[in-house]
């Protein structure tokens, strides 16, 4: 059977393929059989096993030479690889994804480059900046989906954020913040490494 890849997770391990015939099939990453991470786009061929998911995923012969070149440009580095910086876009691009979840590395580059971009702000254009209210408003569901998803990872509900508006609950949420996540499967997933 032949599609295209819509999304590939790599924190999840898991994607999706539209097929050829109008249908959706999930996939496991380690379905899939090329030296190159899966990407959005790519036109694959695939087999369906009993269940109707996608299993023996190859990169479709003849597929375009842009798809191509995009895994050259756009290479997905493992995690272990990543910058601060990455760990921050990454949270950028699940900015709403409030399921899963997130290392302890991923939230704290996150909240560091954050943090970094409000004290420059607020160190160059002041404390009442158009500029810093912007940013404080544009960080809000990303800040709360990463605190979120790092709750999963060791296991808690992310209602539990909601302990922080008592004050002394702000404690709790940083010891938790801190402690290394579950290295076993837990509701809201897979381990994160």
């Amino acid at each position: 059977m032949k599609g295209t890849i819509l999304h590939f997770s790599i924190q999840t391990n898991t994607g999706i393929i539209s097929g050829d015939d109008q249908n959706r099939y999930t996939f496991l990453g380690s379905e899939w059989k090329d030296a190159s991470s899966p990407q959005r786009g790519t036109k694959v061929d695939f087999d369906l096993n009993a269940t109707g998911q996608a299993i023996g995923i190859y990169k479709a012969l003849g597929s375009s030479i842009n798809t191509d070149v995009a895994d050259l440009v756009n290479t997905d580095q493992s995690e272990e690889k990543y910058s601060g910086f990455h760990w921050f876009v990454k949270c950028l691009k699940n900015y709403v994804n409030f399921s899963g979840r997130a290392r302890r590395k991923e939230f704290w580059f996150f909240n560091l480059v954050y943090f970094g971009l409000l004290l420059i702000i607020s160190g160059l254009f002041g404390s009442q900046s158009p500029l810093l209210i912007l940013l404080l408003l544009s960080m809000f569901l990303p800040a709360l989906a990463v605190s979120t998803r790092r709750l999963h990872d060791i296991g808690k509900s992310g209602w539990w954020y909601l302990i922080s508006f008592t004050g002394i609950g702000y404690f709790l949420l940083l010891f938790w913040w801190v402690t290394e996540g579950d290295n076993h499967s837990n509701p809201y997933g897979e381990p994160t490494k």
